[in-house]
């Protein structure tokens, strides 16, 4: 019971969407600030996924050495857009949380799965707007 409402807190606390979620909401691109991928990941993502990236064991999945990021990282771009709520297997963990879709426009989802990518996980690959628009 206290795990759970441990996850339902983390949730309340890293949801950035004040409004009921639509299909339109979840488009609609937040103010721009023009926050590098790293500014953006420490305001909707390092809540849930730890400043370092290594989530919190069975709660929140790791980013960082993440088979399950690294495999597809359109994953993220969808999980970004439209959150997740599907069970996932991550590094051989299983998890269980919802992630809520985060309200950031496309050049800033590009921004912030490319940090993840060649930042926190030193990869050669970046993704690009055509990728995000396809997703």
């Amino acid at each position: 019971m206290r795990q759970i409402l441990l996850i339902f807190s983390f949730v309340l606390i890293g949801c950035h969407n004040n409004d009921e979620p639509s299909l339109k909401q979840l488009r609609k691109p937040s103010l721009s600030e023009d926050l590098t991928g790293s500014q953006l990941y420490m305001k909707y993502c390092a809540i849930c996924h730890q400043k370092d990236a290594k989530g919190v064991i069975g709660v929140f999945p790791p980013i960082k050495d993440s088979d399950y990021f690294l495999e597809d990282p359109k994953r993220a771009i969808h999980n970004i857009l439209f959150g997740q709520s599907e069970t996932i297997v991550v590094n051989g963990e299983t998890y269980n949380t919802m992630m809520p879709p985060v309200k950031i426009s496309d050049k800033e989802v590009v921004n912030v799965v490319n940090y993840l990518l060649n930042e926190v996980n030193q990869v050669d690959y970046k993704i690009n707007i055509e990728d995000v628009e396809s997703v």
